[in-house]
């Protein structure tokens, strides 16, 4: 927990100059992305190396080029987070803002030089005054500065809770974005590369009955059965149904209509790949969508078909990866994988380390519709 002086000697400035740092990283990671895509990706996929070592080639430095996609994304994300947070621009914003934080105290520190009080580094106000005890107006003087003490106090104390908030709050964010320390888990992360550890075996327990919460008290089946086929470490895909999953999620249905008026009716006749857009169920929607906001949170979709006219018949694919804590995704702590069960706080890095670990695997999840026919 910061305390009064931290506030009082808070470097907001050093702060924001370190942040802006950080564009020099991105700038010089654009260029070696630039570069190894001009120089080694594309040359692979234009077919200059052929054959199983050539498709082995393009294969890995994809994932190459993926790692360095997703340090640069989470380089981007440093630097605005710290931005953001230090002006109070954004995020927690406004006087929760590190440079909010840090007006307040001076201007508590000055009220309480003004009335010749001090604030000490714990929050508490203190105070001397000299006084005549036999002149009938002290115990009101001293009932007025012990009034001023106590409302100043009251404010400093109230500071300093929402500092420390702000501190917890900055702490897990900076491991959403970076992972945790030997940790650092990309979007081509290696499966049991290191043994078990007695952490991973408490989330491993943990998570388990996460799942049996989600199928026993919340009759979630689908959101209960990803988290058990994670666990049970197999990778093995797993196929959804579209066309249920844009009954229960109106704002999937939603986001599939407007496609298809923004982008598949201004196409002219003939078949036609929309490109893969993410959405994500509102979980303020309905049960049904909550189930599905914890089965897969965000997930992408396309719409494939052909056009004639007025007449358009597609269908709708879904995909998504089944992976948690990626840093670049900047995903939030767990709550036990739902609003509160049974009181757990699970780090999404984690729960990541489980597929490190060999004690989980992460696996790709996807689906196609029936076709479907749209009129205009």
């Amino acid at each position: 927990m910061p305390g009064f002086y931290a506030l009082l000697q808070l470097d907001v400035a050093g702060l924001e100059t370190f942040a802006d740092e950080w564009v020099t990283v991105h700038r010089k990671l654009k260029e070696a992305r630039t570069g190894f895509h001009d120089d080694v990706v594309k040359p692979l996929h234009e077919d200059h190396w052929r054959g199983e070592g050539g498709r082995a080639a393009q294969e890995y430095c994809d994932r190459v080029q993926m790692d360095i996609d997703a340090l640069d994304k989470e380089v981007r994300a440093l630097r605005n987070f710290l931005d953001t947070e230090a002006d109070g621009a954004t995020g927690r914003g406004g006087v929760k803002g590190l440079a909010g934080l840090k007006l307040r105290a001076e201007n508590l520190q000055r009220e309480a030089l003004a009335e010749g009080m001090n604030i000490t580094d714990s929050g508490t106000v203190e105070w001397e005054v000299m006084y005549d005890p036999n002149d009938p107006e002290t115990p009101k003087m001293l009932d007025e500065r012990r009034k001023t003490a106590d409302s100043l106090e009251t404010r400093v104390r109230r500071l300093l809770d929402e500092a420390a908030e702000d501190d917890e709050w900055l702490a897990k964010s900076l491991k959403v974005i970076f992972g945790t320390v030997g940790n650092f888990e990309s979007e081509n992360r290696q499966f049991g590369i290191v043994e078990p550890t007695a952490k991973d075996r408490q989330v491993y327990n943990q998570l388990n009955n996460v799942a049996a919460y989600f199928a026993v008290m919340k009759g979630w089946p689908t959101a209960a059965g990803l988290v058990q086929h994670y666990l049970d470490g197999s990778g093995k895909p797993v196929e959804v149904e579209p066309q249920q999953m844009m009954n229960d999620i109106p704002a999937f249905r939603k986001d599939v209509d407007g496609t298809l008026e923004s982008d598949v009716r201004k196409r002219g006749d003939g078949p036609f790949t929309t490109e893969w857009s993410s959405t994500a169920p509102n979980p303020a929607d309905g049960d049904r969508s909550m189930e599905w906001y914890y089965a897969l949170n965000h997930f992408q979709y396309r719409l494939v078909g052909e056009k004639q006219g007025d007449e358009i018949k597609y269908h709708v694919e879904v995909q998504k990866r089944y992976d948690w804590g990626i840093p670049s995704e900047h995903r939030a702590t767990v709550s036990g994988g739902g609003p509160g069960p049974m009181g757990m706080d699970l780090e999404q890095a984690d729960i990541a380390h489980l597929h490190t670990s060999g004690m989980a695997q992460d696996f790709d999840v996807s689906g196609s519709s029936d076709e479907m026919t749209a009129r205009s």
